[in-house]
């Protein structure tokens, strides 16, 4: 049973107004060439590496991204553009979620195993995270369009954990909860341990 510890967060579902400013700031100039899911999606892994106090994820991490409608935005304008022609470079471009990882990958001078998963049910992703992620954890994020945006991530850290400050919840809004310290998936269980309870190691 692998259990991971919160190391930084950023729940930002909407986004505060002025989140494309600071996406600027963080970056150091406005991005170009990348549509608002993306622009979310660079947002909430900065703002969440800032919190972990961490400004390069380290070369054996995992970067993982999820969705559950992905760029649907992009898409759309994409297929009303193939009614008449082919569609712009641009347009399509901004249709690819290997976009996103790839400009991370540049703003952390990172190297290493990035994905994009489209998933739904938060419980199944990180039954994926603990089959694959090591020591030096993963950067996990759920980014969407819908209702506002959102863009919801993790720093996640192994850790050794008493299995007696855990406890089994059904709701996948803990998994976002700053009440909560460390995560455990146990088959298909989500565990929590709380902030404030002793763990062994981190």
């Amino acid at each position: 049973m692998k259990a991971f510890s919160i190391t930084g967060r950023c729940i930002a579902a909407p986004p505060p107004p002025d989140w494309r400013e600071k996406l600027a700031e963080m970056m150091g100039a406005k991005p170009r060439r990348i549509g608002i899911w993306a622009e979310l999606g660079v947002y909430g892994a900065l703002r969440c590496m800032a919190d972990a106090g961490e400004a390069v994820l380290p070369q054996n991490a995992l970067l993982i991204l999820a969705s559950r409608r992905g760029t649907y935005a992009a898409t759309d304008i994409v297929i009303e553009q193939m009614r008449d022609d082919l569609p712009m470079p641009l347009a399509f471009l901004q249709t690819q979620p290997s976009q996103l990882l790839a400009l991370l990958a540049a703003q952390m001078s990172w190297k290493g195993y990035a994905s994009f998963v489209a998933a739904p049910e938060l419980r199944a992703l990180l039954s994926l995270v603990a089959a694959q992620a090591g020591d030096d954890g993963v950067l996990i994020g759920w980014v969407d369009e819908m209702n506002g945006g959102a863009t919801n991530w993790l720093r996640l850290h192994r850790c050794e954990v008493d299995e007696k400050s855990l406890t089994s919840t059904s709701s996948d809004d803990d998994i976002f909860s700053p009440e909560v310290s460390c995560l455990c998936m146990d088959g298909a269980d989500l565990l929590v341990r709380h902030a404030g309870h002793e763990s062994i190691g981190v």
